[in-house]
C-alpha cells in the first residue's frame, strides 16, 4: 500500500481491541522476569495507545521519539553491565522497543510491525519456558494475534467480535497438522533456548559450598528439582534414594566448598581418572538403568545415584565420581545414567587425595578435638569409631529442625555441645570434622535424598526439600563410604521421608504456602496434582526432548536404513496428508436448504420445456426464461406466468416462513408443474412428430 494511502488509514476499533489484547498477552510472560518498572512502562504504552484513539491525547512528537531511543540505550547498558550480555538483557531490550512501537503506531504498515512483533514476543516465551501450559498460552497468543490481522483488514463498520475469533480458531488449528508434520520430520537443529539465560533469581538447589544453614533453606522450598524414571520400574527403596551430587572436601572451620582446579589439572585429573578406571573401582551385581529429566539450575552439575555412570552424550565424570553437562543447565535438561548399588571406590588412596580429607583448620573447636580423640580410644577401628560417634548422635539429646539456633565462632562446638540442633549440614559437617580429628579421611556431599512416587507413570519426583547432606569416609579395604548421621537423630527422615520428619516443623514449606504437599492430603487434589505432573512428564520425555538423536531412532523404526531420499520422500508423504486434512476443512461443502426442493422443481420445469424445443441458456434468469417462452409459446402464457412467480417467492422471498407453510408453497408449485406438463405434451408429441418426419425424407 502506498503511504499516500496510508495517510487517511484509521485502525478500525475492533483491530485495535485485538492488537491490544494481543500485546497484553505477549508481554505478560515477560513481565514476570522483567524488572517492576518496565512493566510499568508498558503498562503506560497501553494507556497512552488506547488515549490516543479516543482522541484525548496525540502521537509522540519528535522530542519525545529522541528521549525513548536515549533511554533505551541508558538501560541497554545498565542492563549489560549487571546482569551480562545475554537473553534476558535482549529480551528487556527487544520488550521496550516493542511498546515504544506501539505508540507510534499510526500507518497500517506501522500495525503489521507491531503484529510481526507480536510473533517474535510469543516465540521469546518458549526460550524460557516449554511446559504444556506455556504452549497452550502461545496457543492462544498466536490465535489473538491472526485475529489481530484478520480485524486489521476488515471494514471500518465490521465489528463482527465472534466471527472474528471463530476464524482465528479455524486458522490457528488448520496449522496444527502440518505443524506437527515439521516438528517430527523436518531436520532438527540445536535449540535457540540452548543460548546461556541469565535467572534474575540466581542458582536453584544445592551449591558447591555449604555453611551451616544454607541447606535448611532449601527445606522452605516446595519447587521440583528433577524426576526419575527406573528401566523396567526396578526403583530401590525409599532409603537407598541419594541423589548423589557434588563432593565437599575443603574445609576452613566454616564452609565446606568443592576443591577447585585449574583447566590444566582438570585435564590431568580427567586422564588420571580414565587410566586409573578399573583400579579405582570395584562392582558387582546387575546395573540400574534409569533417566533424570533435570529442572533449570544455572549450573553444570548433575545428580545420580552412587556411582552413576553417564550413558547419554555431553556429560564427563570428575575424580570424584560427580558428573558435569557440558555446558550450564539453563533448561530441562533429560539424560540417562546406569549405577551399581553393590561397589567400592578407591580402596587405595593416593596421599595427595588423603592430605586433602584429613584437613582441618589448626586452631578452633579445642572441645571437638578433644572429644574425638577420648572417643577414638575407646574402639579398636575405624568403622568401630565412625559407629560410636552415631551412636552418640542417637542417644544424645540431638534434634532434627530447619530452625537452629544461631552459632558462634566455634561453630563445631557450640552445635555439638550446647545447641544441639540441626538440619542435616550440621550433623554432615560435625561428623566430617569428628573423623578428621583422628586421622580418618571424610568429605561431604551434597545431593538429595527421597522423592515422591507418581503412579500414573511410574516416576518418582524430587523436591528442592529433599536437598540432603552426608558423608564419605574412607575405611581401609573398603574404599569410599557413605554414611548419614542424620539417619542417627531422624530416622524417619530417610526411612519415610522429610515430609514425615518435619510435618510438624512451621519452618518446612514456608516459601510454598499454597505448595503441592501442603494440599496434599486432599485426595481428590492430589489425584489432581499427580495426574497434572504425568502429563507435564510425558510432554517433556516426548515433545521437549525430541532432539536429533530421537528423531533418527524415529526414522529407523519407520524406514529401516535411513537414506536422504527415504527422509525426503517421509517428509513429502506426511505434508501431502497434513495438507489434504486441511484442504478438507477449507472446501466447504454446503448443507442441504430448504430451497433445494424448490429449485429441482424449477430444473424440472425447464427439462419438460427443453423437450419442446425451449430450453434454458446458460446464464439466463428466470424473469427472461419465462418471458422468451411466452414469446415462443403464447398459450403457455398463463402457466409459465403462475410458476415463474411462485418459483421467485419460493426461493428469494420465503426466508421467514415456517416449514408448514413453505410445504403448502412446494405442494402448489408441484400442481403448477403438473399443469403445465399438461400444456406441454401435445407440443412435445408434435415435435417429436416432426423431428421423424425429417429424418425420413432426409
Amino acid at each position: 500500500m502506498s503511504s499516500k494511502a496510508d495517510i487517511h488509514y484509521q485502525i478500525p476499533r475492533a483491530a485495535l481491541i485485538w492488537l491490544l489484547a494481543a500485546v497484553v498477552l505477549v508481554v505478560l510472560p515477560q513481565s514476570i522476569r522483567m524488572p517492576a518498572w518496565i512493566s510499568f512502562i508498558a503498562l503506560m504504552c497501553i494507556t497512552w495507545r488506547i488515549l490516543i484513539y479516543t482522541g484525548k491525547l496525540d502521537y509522540p512528537g519528535r522530542f519525545i521519539r529522541i528521549l525513548a531511543v536515549l533511554f533505551t540505550l541508558i538501560v541497554s547498558v545498565t542492563q549489560i553491565s549487571s546482569i551480562g550480555a545475554g537473553l534476558d538483557s535482549a529480551a528487556v531490550l527487544l520488550s521496550l522497543g516493542f511498546v515504544f512501537k506501539l505508540i507510534e503506531m499510526r500507518y497500517r504498515r506501522d500495525v503489521y510491525v507491531v503484529i510481526s512483533l507480536c510473533f517474535v514476543m510469543a516465540m521469546v516465551a518458549f526460550l524460557y519456558s516449554q511446559t504444556v501450559v506455556t504452549t497452550l498460552y502461545v496457543t492462544i497468543i498466536i490465535a489473538v494475534i491472526l485475529g489481530a490481522m484478520i480485524a486489521t483488514n476488515r471494514s471500518l463498520s465490521c465489528v463482527d467480535n465472534g466471527g472474528t475469533a471463530r476464524l482465528a480458531a479455524v486458522i490457528t488449528l488448520q496449522a496444527l497438522p502440518l505443524t506437527v508434520v515439521l516438528f517430527l520430520v523436518f531436520p532438527r537443529i540445536a535449540p535457540l533456548w540452548a543460548v546461556p539465560i541469565q535467572s534474575g533469581g540466581g542458582t536453584t538447589g544445592v551449591t558447591d559450598e555449604m555453611s551451616l544453614g544454607d541447606i535448611s533453606q532449601l527445606g522452605r522450598s516446595g519447587d521440583l528439582a528433577f524426576r526419575v524414571q527406573f528401566e523396567d520400574g526396578a526403583r530401590p527403596i525409599h532409603a537407598a534414594l541419594y541423589w548423589r551430587g557434588l563432593v565437599l572436601d575443603n574445609f576452613d572451620g566454616e564452609t565446606w566448598r568443592r576443591r577447585r582446579s585449574s583447566s590444566y589439572a582438570l585435564a590431568a585429573a580427567r586422564l588420571d581418572f580414565d587410566l586409573d578406571w578399573q583400579g579405582r573401582v570395584s562392582k558387582s551385581g546387575n546395573p540400574t538403568y534409569y533417566n533424570i529429566i533435570l529442572e533449570p539450575t544455572q549450573q553444570p552439575w548433575l545428580y545420580g545415584l552412587q556411582l552413576a555412570e553417564p550413558q547419554s552424550r555431553g556429560m564427563v565424570q570428575s575424580t570424584n565420581f560427580e558428573i558435569f553437562k557440558d555446558g550450564l543447565v539453563s533448561q530441562r535438561f533429560t539424560y540417562d545414567l546406569r549405577s551399581f548399588t553393590r561397589n567400592q571406590t578407591d580402596t587405595f588412596l593416593l596421599d595427595s587425595v588423603r592430605r586433602r580429607n584429613l584437613r582441618i583448620p589448626e586452631e578452633g573447636n579445642e572441645a571437638s578435638r578433644r572429644f574425638a580423640e577420648e572417643l577414638r580410644n575407646t574402639v579398636e577401628s575405624d568403622r568401630d569409631y565412625a559407629y560410636t560417634v552415631l551412636g552418640h548422635f542417637q542417644q544424645e539429646e540431638f534434634f532434627y529442625t530447619l530452625n537452629p539456633p544461631l552459632l558462634e565462632e566455634n561453630r563445631i562446638d557450640e552445635f555439638l555441645f550446647n545447641t544441639r540442633e540441626g538440619f542435616c549440614e550440621h550433623y554432615a559437617s560435625t561428623f566430617a570434622y569428628l573423623m578428621r580429628a583422628v586421622g580418618i579421611p571424610a568429605r561431604v556431599v551434597v545431593g538429595y535424598q527421597g522423592a515422591e512416587y507418581n503412579r500414573f507413570e511410574d516416576y518418582l519426583m524430587v523436591y528442592q526439600y529433599n536437598a540432603h547432606a552426608w558423608n564419605e569416609v574412607w575405611l581401609e579395604g573398603e574404599g569410599w563410604v557413605r554414611f548419614d548421621p542424620t539417619s542417627a537423630v531422624s530416622p524417619e527422615r530417610i526411612e519415610l521421608g522429610v515430609e514425615e520428619a518435619l510435618r510438624n516443623d512451621p519452618a518446612f514449606l514456608e516459601e510454598s504456602l499454597f505448595s503441592d504437599l501442603r494440599l496434599g492430603g486432599i485426595n481428590w487434589l492430589n489425584t489432581l496434582r499427580l495426574r497434572l505432573d504425568a502429563i507435564e512428564y510425558e510432554w517433556n520425555r516426548r515433545v521437549v526432548n525430541y532432539d536429533e538423536e530421537v528423531q533418527f531412532e524415529l526414522f529407523e523404526r519407520l524406514l529401516g536404513e535411513v537414506t536422504e531420499r527415504k527422509i525426503l520422500l517421509l517428509l513429502m508423504i506426511m505434508a501431502g496428508v497434513a495438507i489434504v486434512a486441511v484442504a478438507l476443512t477449507v472446501i466447504r461443502i454446503q448443507p442441504k436448504s430448504k430451497n433445494d426442493s424448490v429449485n429441482r422443481l424449477y430444473l424440472a420445469v425447464c427439462k419438460e420445456l427443453g423437450k419442446a424445443g425451449l430450453a434454458r441458456r446458460r446464464g439466463e434468469g428466470p424473469v427472461m426464461y419465462c418471458k422468451r417462452v411466452i414469446v415462443a409459446k403464447p398459450e403457455l402464457e398463463n402457466d409459465m406466468r403462475q410458476l415463474t412467480q411462485l418459483y421467485i417467492e419460493l426461493n428469494y422471498e420465503s426466508e421467514h416462513e415456517d416449514s408448514k407453510q413453505m410445504q403448502i408453497r412446494l405442494k402448489e408449485l408441484r400442481n403448477k408443474l403438473y399443469s403445465l406438463k399438461l400444456h406441454l405434451t401435445p407440443l412435445v408429441q408434435l415435435g417429436k412428430t416432426a423431428t421423424g418426419r425429417s429424418s425420413i425424407n432426409s
